[in-house]
């Protein structure tokens, strides 16, 4: 870095090098100059140090002031900092800047809560698409927002609403101790969202085919797969308390046998599809691999937190039963 003194006493090598430099990069539009041809401003009796002198200033105005920063011994013109200071807030925060968006491949690994969703997250699961307008069943209309191209378009504020509410459900049946058997028959992607969602709370899952009288028949049809040991817990059979159906069209016999044992359903309606078949319906797009895998892990997340609640309620009961058998003089 050059000092001003030095700067004088080396007007004529650094002032030319200065010229070139900023020409050959763009930075200026001046023509090169030597020092010589500026010796016609002065008398011809002036001195070395007084062209010297002039030369340096005469420069300095042509080239600007950000390249000679370090070189100004003048302070900062208050009037800038005043101007800086006085510019509004919202003309400081003009410009572009990052936008928030959706991604919904993280929205399918980590689910959000169904309190936090948004509907920037249903739409960019294409949960609002509906069936064409052949196909639609008059007991939708409810939940239709409107025609597009033939297609009813889904309300995705019913979705919100009906999805928070059949996440209450499984939050207290979880909460309960309750059994909840996850169901998409078509397999591919679609039986990965179920397994995930039955994995993430401890419940169980259907990828095959449901077999007719699973519930209304359960002993002759699952009797063959059960162990032969009758003290064994695990040759019970256990009727399930909650059925999550994310396909119920080519379900619909699952849906009558629950129907029949008094067991009530969550399912995912599509605009061709009697809701009404349904205990707790949660209209959206059921052809949509990415919104049944989100759909599913939002309600799997709320039969977690189901679970988490129950552990922590037997937790404070067996505390309270040790306590209560220190104050008895009993042994634990």
């Amino acid at each position: 870095m050059y000092s001003i003194q030095s700067l004088r006493n080396n007007s004529r090598a650094f002032l030319s090098r200065q010229v070139l430099y900023h020409n050959r990069y763009g930075k200026f539009t001046i023509s090169t100059r030597f020092i010589s041809s500026l010796y016609k401003d002065l008398p011809l009796n002036s001195s070395k140090q007084q062209v010297i002198d002039h030369d340096y200033d005469d420069f300095k105005q042509e080239l600007s002031n950000r390249f000679f920063k370090a070189f100004d011994d003048k302070p900062i013109d208050s009037a800038k900092l005043k101007l800086k200071d006085d510019v509004p807030e919202f003309v400081k925060q003009t410009g572009s800047f990052k936008k928030v968006s959706i991604s919904a491949t993280k929205n399918l690994e980590s689910p959000p809560s169904p309190y936090d969703l948004t509907m920037s997250s249903l739409l960019s699961a294409n949960l609002h698409l509906g069936h064409s307008t052949s196909l639609w069943n008059p007991k939708t209309s409810p939940f239709i927002f409107g025609i597009r191209y033939g297609i009813n378009i889904i309300n995705l504020d019913y979705t919100l609403i009906y999805l928070r509410r059949a996440c209450k459900v499984m939050k207290e049946i979880s909460y309960n101790g309750g059994i909840i058997l996850f169901i998409n028959t078509r397999g591919g992607l679609f039986s990965r969202s179920v397994i995930k969602a039955a994995k993430r709370c401890n419940q169980y899952q259907l990828t095959t085919r449901w077999l007719p009288g699973t519930i209304t028949n359960s002993q002759q049809t699952l009797g063959h797969l059960m162990p032969k040991n009758e003290n064994d817990v695990i040759s019970k059979t256990f009727k399930p308390d909650l059925l999550v159906l994310l396909n119920p069209l080519e379900n619909e016999i699952a849906l009558e046998e629950a129907r029949y044992g008094n067991i009530p359903t969550i399912g995912i309606v599509d605009t061709d599809f009697d809701p009404s078949k349904v205990t707790w319906p949660i209209p959206a797009n059921d052809d949509s691999v990415r919104g049944i895998e989100l759909l599913a892990g939002i309600l799997s997340l709320a039969a977690r937190d189901g679970l988490v609640q129950r552990k922590l309620m037997l937790d404070k009961i067996q505390k309270e039963r040790k306590q209560a058998r220190v104050i008895y003089g009993h042994t634990i």
